[in-house]
């Protein structure tokens, strides 16, 4: 080793091997490093024996840069073959300098694993364990687990999974391993328009009320609701800041509609109102005049001078139109925040009423707002408006009431693709897709009126939180069975029948399709039985889709999630079910949908049906057999070409079918064909009516 370190041949592999241990360097001296701006993979590490142990001598930002070795299984980049590195700091690694004595040039080959008795505070000083956690990346111990260990045992970091809140809880007693809520959360598609603002705020609302309820049962259990201003510790904490964080999101989408509502109010309400005016005026000014003086040059003179009287107040209220959008937005994000306090105290489940409620009540400070406002500029033109209300107009049902755009209460006219604005993570697009704004607008001028305009002062909620409120979910009444109020019936506590699993068809411009979801692979008994989807009884294929529309798979409890169905739409013009839905196949079976009760007392029993051919394939010859798991055979034709281009199942009126408990799996039994893709329906079972025999009459 002495003459290995005095005689050097610079030649990595030839000059030993120096190893070494060292701590990841706290995130002030990663810089960009860590928080998206770096480049490569490196770290700064202090070593221990060639570093002090104080930053006086060798402040952290001043330690040299540790490349990180990477396994053969992690990739470089090359092909896009590559995984990110897991290193963070306070994290012990060991590794050798490429230099080797000289020491200058770190390589990171590994991470030693970190224990639960290893402390995770803020970084202090060099060499002592401080958490992994940075500005970028935090954790507050709600969905997966804040000791940042790694150990193999029952006490080691759990994995998450995506699921929704319930299961979530579920899973994380009964496995131990900790669920995301990500799954179920709405994500509304960007778009300018109004309609998309509303979505964007009632799905915003929707993944509050989640949220909230997860952080204040993260078990699932039932329990009373703790008032806002009750709480307290980590609790109110990371509630307040969920409030403050939504809140944010709702103002920037308000903003939006008052520059929207703004922009209408004055295109469509006020310029052809004083448009109208003014011409009214010179009219009966000119008549007047021309009466007593018969002069048209008169006439003409008294009413442009009349006219010109007006211009400064129409002036006036053109100017200060900035203006008043500034001041109504300065002052919303109060009331928006107030709003959502009042909410979530009361609200147990999101359902779309209250989501209706939720934007009415926006709505309504915004009109109060640009109704005190721009009101008394109004004074100086009230004489050529007419009959013109500016409140009368903004609460009206008119198509231009949030923006100047015509379409507001009226979904898309589609074309040929199938749409929507919403889609829910792990479960596909939302059937929600528009809003109501007659729903909305009802909402917000029956809250108006009864509480007699007090909508106006709606930062002092006192006023509204008696027995009734503006809104009903402003009354604590709101989550108990059997609610009502003035608004009508909008019940927003926990779902009273989790039976129930609804199949949602909708998009394109087809209508009246109707599906069953059939539930088989059960497990539990009685009311704790779930399943998975195993299929979807079509009862009615509807009429004029001219795209696949989309299948949404719901139950009211939504526990179930996971389940993934695509439709099948005839385009065969000569066809007698042309642009009909002819068949619906599942793509993901999905787990712990409930099992609901038969509806006649009846079973059911479903068999094998069509058979959807996503891809015919290649090469299959007509010997080839097509299977399933439960030794069905199927008939099969397969073209000139090798393509398989029918698969029929065995009719079941004919033969004793085994009946269907799980999705089929088809198999296809070939030496020579590949890729076709297959996939099965199932349908009610035909009346049995025995096996045909052979029979031979002889004649005598």
């Amino acid at each position: 080793m002495i003459e290995e370190s005095i005689i050097k041949s610079n030649f990595i592999g030839r000059d030993g091997y120096v190893w070494w241990i060292g701590q990841v360097a706290p995130e002030k001296a990663q810089g960009a490093q860590i928080n998206g701006s770096g480049w490569g993979n490196r770290r700064k590490v202090r070593i221990m024996g060639y570093h002090p142990q104080n930053t006086v001598e060798l402040p952290d930002e001043d330690l040299p840069w540790a490349t990180v070795l990477l396994p053969t299984t992690a990739g470089s980049g090359k092909g896009n073959k590559a995984t990110t590195i897991s290193i963070s700091p306070g994290d012990n690694v060991m590794g050798f300098f490429a230099d080797g004595d000289d020491a200058q040039q770190p390589v990171i080959t590994g991470v030693f694993g970190n224990t639960l008795y290893s402390p995770n505070g803020e970084y202090e000083r060099p060499f002592q364990p401080f958490t992994g956690y940075t500005s970028k990346i935090k954790n507050d111990g709600s969905i997966v687990i804040a000791d940042e260990t790694n150990e193999e045992n029952a006490l080691s970091q759990k994995s998450p999974r995506h699921v929704s809140t319930d299961i979530a809880n579920k899973i994380s007693s009964e496995t131990e391993r900790v669920a995301s809520v990500a799954e179920g959360k709405t994500v509304v598609f960007g778009s300018s328009s109004p309609t998309s603002k509303i979505s964007k705020i009632t799905s915003e609302v929707e993944g509050l009320v989640s949220d909230i309820k997860a952080i204040r049962n993260p078990l699932g259990e039932i329990s009373d609701k703790i008032p806002l201003s009750k709480e307290v510790g980590s609790i109110k904490g990371l509630i307040d800041s969920k409030i403050d964080g939504v809140t944010s999101k709702i103002t920037g989408l308000s903003n939006g509609l008052i520059g929207d509502m703004t922009g209408a109010l004055y295109k469509d309400g006020m310029a052809p109102a004083l448009n109208g005016g003014l011409k009214t005026l010179y009219n009966g000014v000119f008549a007047t005049t021309f009466a007593a003086t018969k002069s048209r040059a008169r006439a003409k003179q008294a009413g442009a001078a009349a006219q010109a009287a007006m211009l400064l107040p129409v002036q006036a209220i053109q100017q200060f139109l900035p203006c008043a959008v500034q001041n109504v937005a300065n002052s919303i994000g109060d009331s928006i925040k107030a709003l959502l306090k009042g909410l979530i105290d009361n609200v147990t489940n999101f359902v779309s009423c209250i989501g209706e409620q939720f934007v009415a009540g926006i709505m309504n400070k915004i009109i109060g707002g640009l109704t005190n406002v721009l009101g008394p500029l109004m004074g100086g033109v009230s004489n050529i408006l007419g009959g013109f209300s500016l409140g009368g107009f903004l609460r009206s049902k008119a198509a231009g009431l949030i923006a100047i755009e015509k379409a507001l209460k009226c979904r898309p006219t589609f074309n040929y693709d199938a749409s929507s604005n919403e889609w829910v993570i792990g479960k596909g697009p939302k059937s929600a897709v528009g809003v109501s704004v007659d729903a909305i607008m009802e909402a917000a001028n029956a809250a108006d009126a009864l509480t007699k305009g007090l909508v106006d002062k709606i930062q002092d909620l006192s006023i509204a939180g008696g027995s009734l409120g503006m809104f009903d979910f402003l009354n604590p009444s709101v989550s108990a069975p059997g609610f009502s109020s003035g608004l009508g019936k909008c019940y927003a506590g926990p779902p009273l029948n989790c039976a129930g699993i609804k199949v949602n068809i909708f998009g394109t411009n087809g209508k009246g399709g109707i599906g069953k979801a059939i539930v088989g692979a059960i497990v539990g008994q009685g009311n704790l039985a779930t399943g998975s989807i195993i299929g979807v009884d079509l009862v009615s294929g509807g009429s004029g889709y001219n795209a696949a529309p989309f299948i949404e798979i719901t139950d009211e409890c939504s526990n179930g999630y996971g389940a993934i169905a695509k439709a099948v739409v005839d385009f065969d013009e000569d066809s007698p079910t042309y642009q009909q839905i002819i068949d619906i196949y599942i793509v993901s079976e999905g787990e712990n949908y409930p099992v609901p009760e038969t509806e006649t007392g009846e079973d059911i029993d479903y068999v094998p049906g069509p058979v959807v051919i996503l891809d015919p394939g290649v090469k299959y010859d007509p010997d080839d057999k097509v299977t399933d798991n439960d030794g069905n055979e199927y008939t099969t034709y397969i073209d000139d070409n090798g393509r398989i281009i029918n698969v029929i199942p065995p009719d079941s009126s004919t033969t004793n079918i085994k009946r269907v408990e799980n999705l089929p799996e088809l198999i296809i039994s070939t030496k020579t064909g590949r890729g076709a893709i297959l996939k099965p329906t199932l349908r009610r079972r035909d009346t049995y009516q025995g096996e045909i025999k052979q029979v031979i009459d002889c004649v005598s």
